[in-house]
C-alpha cells in the first residue's frame, strides 16, 4: 500500500472536487486542519512516518467513502490523478 499513499497534490485535488477547504475537511474526516495543511506542504519522505500514514489513510477513506472520490496512483502506464466516481445510472 506504500505505493498508493496520497501525495500533497492528490490531496489538494481531491479536496477541490467536492469544494472542501482544509477547515471543512478536517472535522468531517476526523483530522485536524493543521495536519492537512502540514501534509499538503510536506516533503515526500515525511509521508512514510507511521503517524502521517495513519492520517493519510483516514483522509483517503473519508474522501473515497463519503465524497465518492476515486484515486489513480502513478504506475509505469499511467500518472496519478483523482476523479469523481461515476454514479450508477
Amino acid at each position: 500500500m506504500d505505493d498508493n499513499l496520497l501525495t500533497p497534490s492528490l490531496l489538494r485535488a481531491a479536496r477541490a472536487l467536492p469544494g472542501l477547504s482544509q477547515t471543512e475537511l478536517g472535522p468531517k474526516a476526523g483530522v485536524s486542519r493543521k495536519a492537512i495543511a502540514t501534509f499538503e506542504t510536506a516533503a515526500p519522505s515525511d509521508r512514510l512516518d507511521p503517524r502521517r500514514k495513519a492520517v493519510l489513510d483516514t483522509l483517503r477513506q473519508y474522501l473515497e467513502g463519503e465524497c465518492d472520490i476515486e484515486f489513480t496512483f502513478a504506475s509505469d502506464r499511467t500518472g496519478a490523478g483523482v476523479r469523481l466516481r461515476a454514479k450508477p445510472r
